[in-house]
């Protein structure tokens, strides 16, 4: 029996090997010069024969291809005679190497660049034995020959050779090919040329068209034969590479149109320049403009001359090519998804290929996949150990092309375009979990921002997700490659991949949205809701020949083609993808969906990718009835303690007050209302007071006065968002508002009234309302004149902050200006010094961002644009200036600020502290003296002691908008003059992010429906995704570790993971003082309401983290979220490490937990509690803010200031040298070593 076994298994591989090698014939992939048997060539010269060839020079007018015309005579001629094309035109047996070759080297050893049959064209050729070709050359840094051949392929004879012909200048740069660079304002140039450095300085001359030009040097590249893995690459079908420059075109302006053109500088200093090209940047990260992307897969080369007889092969690679080049005005981006050009060994047809898509790629980037046919061979630590590229094994491609991967070797990398993520895997390196790939993989899917980034796009050479494709089914009986998508569809799912992208099967075919082999959604036209499951489409049509379907059609596959062509991704906005099929016989459309999803439907949860387990939910019950009672039970009361905890707290948004819903019409002709002046801003000023003064014949005190922006707030302007059959009166909240007896003790009387209001500029007009009813019940009495500021669009509210380098600051403003209308930029510069022009990133949210009331409905304003431009290498401590231009001359006021210190700069650095701030009203409307009470006087105090202030850190709850948008603008004019002059970072809270279903730890309506896409907008964070909206930041002597608490902390997320190596990556020889920061409270606070819970922190806040703060030494931890101020002794595991002090000296022993959340907002649910409790060391029931002061790497001081009074209420230093800092205290001794 044993020996049947095995005998039935010796025929299943035996079979195996037999069905392999006929699916590779069948596919098609042999190179047409593979058919020459090059080593079996000899010389059979007949005198009478001849070849011709003219003109002798070619490219005179600096063309990079010319026509040769070749005229031939044989006085035997036959049907398989053939003209072969070779370059350099001296071919041979001189030119061979001692390799693979016996004692004596075979006359030719070198394949023709490209060849033809002598009776092509030809009808009497047999007869005549004359003929004629025309062929196309392109330069290829050599000179050209072409011989005449008797005895077909297999037994090729040489009958006779031509002249020689070659371009006027060979060298010449060519064929350039851009790339995206490392970052969305880089372009990359890539381009072939003869001149090695050491003959020759390469360049590129580049600007914006029109404008002035600069130079950008290139690095150059080659190869050897000896870079090669194998035959024909190492043998017959090398050929030198030439030399292979790339320049970085930085600094790019988005979406500006830019000029170039390639230069040489010679030794004798004359220049060898190309033609001039365009291209057109790339859009910031998130631009809301249409962007289009084309995909594809397998196009490889073909000649447009009729040779290497193209049409067995590739026959549809110039279809798709011409395609392109004819939509070219309508495409941004290209990405080809691996097997390029087909040279399989063949090296000259790289030339043949970059000069093909020469009027693509020089115009838009083309962005480049591996395939099988660039990257297998043998024994060279491929995937597949297949010969499929011709012994290339991938040097070519990765030399020829630049991709903006970590190591081009390794061919995986991710590209940013506009709204687009693209994720593009290497296929034919190892992508199974657990090696670099996945994890590269999965780093490229989390770390994108879905607010700003909607379409997340994940694209492979062969197939991982799924394909009909019948050679699958032959080889593999399968639906796609063996080991797949059984890796990576739970990546998919999990960060909600739109398309998956994948070539190698040479047909087209589209799935149902699909998970797990199951139609989680049936194929259709149009998606549009919550994220269901990833669509797979096969583009492998590009070109190579035809990929057969099995006959079966599963129930998975929606559209299928037997035919070549190429998709098109159109991002029409942040909701809106379209996806195209195109044939490329004649670029008409054959298969499109439509996907419309908003922000929140992205965030929504699907199958299998919800969130663990959070505190807003909980639906992991086992099978035993006990216990599922007790989760219910448990799930009821974290429930019932959640919304208890929400209805003490002082979250209530002023302008949440009024029923807008229920406005109605009380107009009375004797009523008025007047404001002036009618023009604001008339000297520049972004703010500015108006007098408002009214009258109503029946006046009472619950009388307000509303101030609407725009001014038109009719009905007219309600947008259909759940309403019900008919329009409310009203659907849009006011900016603002104060009771019409405000400072008018007879109003009640004599109805008349008088306001001073101060307004803000937030890009519209305004008008002012006269209400009755109180804000229960308004009954609208009479409306104002319209008033604006001269220029409501100007750029307005500048917010420094620290860039993802020390040496960078970034400046975020708002303006009216979308980037259609004007180009943002920030001029800046040392102080007295040269002015230098910085481009602006623009971003927006529409309505539909909102992920719920009020936000979406009466809350909605318009953000206006938010612009972010990256002011780099700036020298340390300098004082530098900057002005925000919007369009030709619209500038700001200007400002200055200085530079950060570089990491570990031994000078005093002073940086301010605080939390749940929010804004006020300086006119006193609102009613603010209810909801952020302290939020002027911390503002105010903060500016007075600005001269000795570097940097500020607000550690969530910002502005309270709670959904109501136009608090975003009152905010930043409040905090301008303090973010225009230091750095003002953030941290997100409850009141930024919360909302049920988006995401959030906690599932509370804190956020008014915001979900924490105007906070992550309106504020630049250096986070990897500023939706997550953790990270790290160092200034000078300080490293700060700053957390996100609506987002899951616990060991094992993503976040956890980035809070130690945080900590873990500090140099605290250079950087001693470490800072932990966060809103809610993760370590200790004597907050009621936190006793209440049993916990005195967040529930499982301290218990993931206390064991990374004492590990890594961390000196203090930072929390806001409670409205009041404590500070703890060195705690650890609930127990003082060191009694509270005002000094600590020597070693560190346990992390100082401090609640600074007292910055503004109401403190009536924030009562400490009056149990005694040993850790808390002091506690103020009172607003106010921390200030931190690194005196050198040695002392540290700490000052809790009183917004009241700016006053030192507490204080404590700390002493420690750096041996202090290395020496261990309890857990965070180094483990047992062999000195110990």
């Amino acid at each position: 029996m044993r020996f049947l076994i095995m005998a039935a298994i010796r025929w299943v591989v035996l079979a195996y090997i037999v069905v392999i090698g006929c699916a590779t014939i069948a596919r098609g992939d042999e190179q047409p010069l593979s058919r020459i048997a090059i080593e079996r060539a000899t010389v059979a010269a007949v005198d009478s024969a001849s070849v011709k060839a003219q003109p002798t020079v070619l490219g005179l007018k600096g063309q990079s291809s010319d026509w040769v015309v070749v005229e031939f005579s044989h006085p035997k001629p036959s049907n398989d005679d053939w003209i072969g094309v070779f370059s350099p035109s001296g071919f041979s047996s001189e030119i061979c190497q001692p390799e693979y070759y016996g004692d004596l080297p075979p006359y030719l050893c070198t394949s023709p660049i490209k060849f033809q049959y002598a009776n092509f064209n030809n009808a009497d050729y047999n007869r005549s034995g004359k003929g004629l070709l025309r062929l196309q050359l392109i330069n290829q840094r050599e000179d050209f020959s072409f011989a005449l051949f008797s005895g077909g392929l297999s037994a090729p004879k040489l009958i006779a050779i031509s002249n020689k012909v070659s371009f006027q200048n060979p060298k010449a740069p060519v064929y350039p090919r851009l790339a995206q660079g490392k970052s969305w304002n880089e372009m990359t140039v890539t381009w072939t040329s003869g001149y090695s450095i050491k003959e020759a300085i390469p360049f590129v001359e580049w600007g914006h068209k029109g404008g002035n030009q600069m130079l950008s040097p290139a690095g150059t590249l080659t190869f050897s034969r000896n870079s090669m893995c194998g035959s024909p690459a190492r043998t017959v079908g090398w050929r030198d590479p030439g030399y292979i420059h790339t320049s970085f075109l930085k600094e790019l302006w988005p979406d500006s149109l830019y000029t170039y053109r390639l230069g040489h500088r010679l030794l004798d200093g004359t220049h060898i320049w190309s033609k001039s090209y365009s291209f057109r940047a790339s859009p910031y990260p998130g631009q809301d403009s249409v962007q289009r992307v084309v995909i594809f897969g397998d196009m490889g080369k073909a000649e447009i001359d009729g040779s290497d007889e193209y049409g067995n092969y590739e026959q549809a690679s110039l279809y798709t090519t011409n395609q392109l080049i004819k939509e070219l005005d309508s495409i941004d981006m290209v990405i080809h998804i691996g097997d390029l050009s087909y040279a399989n060994g063949y090296l000259s047809q790289w030339d043949q290929f970059t000069q093909q898509i020469e009027p693509i790629a020089s115009t838009v980037p083309y962005m480049i996949g591996s395939g099988n046919h660039e990257r297998d061979w043998p024994g060279s630590g491929s995937f597949y150990g297949h010969n499929d590229s011709g012994g290339e094994c991938g040097v070519p491609t990765q030399t020829m092309f630049y991709v903006p991967a970590e190591n081009r070797a390794k061919l995986w990398y991710s590209t940013d375009y506009g709204m687009f993520r693209f994720c593009i895997a290497d296929t034919e390196q190892d992508w199974r979990p657990g090696t670099e790939q996945y994890k590269f993989i999965e780093q490229c899917l989390s770390s994108v921002d879905r607010s700003k980034q909607p379409w997340l796009i994940f694209l492979a050479h062969r197939v991982l997700g799924y394909s009909s494709a019948s050679w699958y089914e032959i080889m593999m009986g399968s639906y796609g490659e063996p080991m797949g998508r059984d890796g990576l569809e739970e990546l998919w799912q999990k960060y909600k991949v739109d398309l998956a992208v994948f070539g190698h099967i040479h047909s087209y075919e589209r799935t149902c949205p699909i998970y797990q082999n199951r139609c989680v959604q049936d194929g259709s036209n149009l998606y549009t809701g919550q994220f269901n499951a990833t669509t797979h489409v096969i583009v492998g049509g590009g070109g190579a020949m035809l990929s057969p379907f099995r006959a079966t059609v599963p129930y998975w596959s929606f559209f299928r083609d037997y035919d070549f062509g190429f998709s098109k991704l159109t991002a029409l906005n942040h909701s809106t993808l379209l996806f195209e099929y195109k044939k490329s016989r004649d670029g008409k459309v054959y298969d499109h969906f439509t996907i419309s999803r908003d922000y929140r439907d992205i965030m929504a949860c699907s199958i299998d990718n919800c969130p663990r387990t959070t505190l807003a939910s909980h639906t992991n019950f086992d099978s035993n009835l006990k216990r599922r009672s007790m989760i219910r039970l448990w799930v009821v009361v974290t429930w019932l303690v959640l919304w208890a905890a929400a209805a003490v707290h002082p979250g209530e948004q002023p302008l949440s007050r009024i029923a807008v819903e229920r406005m109605v019409l009380a107009v009375n002709e004797s009523a008025h209302v007047r404001a002036s002046p009618l023009v604001l801003g008339l000297k520049g000023e972004t703010n500015e007071w108006v007098e408002v003064e009214f009258f109503n014949p029946n006046p009472s005190n619950t009388d307000w006065v509303g101030v609407f922006s725009p001014a038109d707030f009719s009905s007219a302007i309600c947008e259909a968002y759940g309403v019900p059959q008919y329009y409310p009166m009203l659907c849009t909240a006011p900016i603002k508002y104060q009771y019409a007896n405000f400072n008018n003790n007879g109003y009640s009387k004599s109805g008349k009234g008088k306001l001073k209001l101060q307004l803000i500029n937030q890009r519209e007009d305004f008008s002012f309302a006269l209400f009755s009813g109180g804000l229960e019940n308004p009954k609208l009495v009479a409306v104002s004149n319209k008033i604006a500021f001269a220029n409501p669009k100007a750029p307005v509210y500048p917010r420094l902050a620290q860039g993802k380098s020390w040496n960078e600051m970034t400046v975020t403003w708002t303006s009216g200006y979308d980037f259609k209308e004007a180009v943002p930029f920030v001029e800046w510069g040392a102080k007295g010094g040269q002015r230098v022009l910085s481009p602006a990133g623009t971003l927006t949210f529409d309505r539909n961002s909102m992920c719920g009331a009020p936000a979406r409905t009466v809350g909605w304003r318009h953000p206006g644009y938010i612009h972010t431009s990256y002011l780099k290498e700036l020298w340390p401590d300098s004082l530098l200036g900057h002005r925000l231009p919007n369009g030709t001359h619209i500038w700001s006021k200007s400002y200055s600020f200085k530079a950060s210190p570089y990491p570990g700069q031994d000078s005093v650095q002073r940086v301010v502290i605080f939390g749940d701030m929010g804004k006020a009203e300086a006119d006193g409307s609102n009613e603010f003296n209810d909801f952020q009470p302290g939020s002027l006087n911390t503002t105010y105090q903060i500016i007075r002691d600005l001269k000795n202030i570097d940097m500020v850190v607000h550690i969530g709850d910002i502005c309270y908008a709670n959904g109501y948008l136009s608090q975003w603008d009152q905010f930043t004019a409040q905090i301008e003059p303090i973010a225009s002059t230091v750095p003002y970072m953030i941290g997100m809270g409850n009141h930024e992010r919360d909302w049920p279903g988006t995401g959030s730890f906690y599932g509370n309506l804190d956020s008014g429906g915001e979900c924490g896409v105007p906070a992550q907008t309106v504020f630049y964070t250096p986070a990897e995704n500023r939706a997550k909206l953790w990270y790290a930041t160092d200034y000078g002597m300080f490293r700060f570790c700053i957390a996100n608490t609506e987002e899951d902390w616990r060991p094992g997320t993503e976040q956890y993971k980035f809070i130690e190596q945080c900590l873990s990556s500090v140099d605290r020889q250079k950087q001693p003082w470490l800072i932990f920061l966060a809103h809610r409270v993760l370590g200790y606070s004597s907050c009621t309401f936190y006793e209440e819970e049993g916990t005195f922190e967040e529930p499982m806040g301290r218990e993931s983290l206390q064991e990374l703060w004492q590990k890594y030494k961390v000196d203090l931890a930072f929390y806001g979220h409670v409205h009041n101020y404590e500070r703890t002794c060195p705690v650890y595991q609930n127990k003082c490490v060191v009694s509270g002090s005002d000094h600590y000296s020597g070693p560190f022993t346990a992390t100082t937990h401090v609640v600074v959340g007292g910055a503004g907002a109401g403190t009536s649910d924030s009562e400490f509690t009056t149990s005694n409790i040993k850790w808390s060391y002091y506690r103020d029931f009172d607003y106010g803010f921390v200030k931190l002061t690194a005196l050198n790497h040695s002392s540290l001081l700490f000052e809790y200031k009183k917004s009241s009074d700016g006053n030192v209420y507490d204080h404590f230093t700390i002493s420690r040298d750096y041996r202090d800092i290395l020496a261990c205290s309890i857990d965070n001794c180094p483990r047992t070593t062999l000195a110990t």
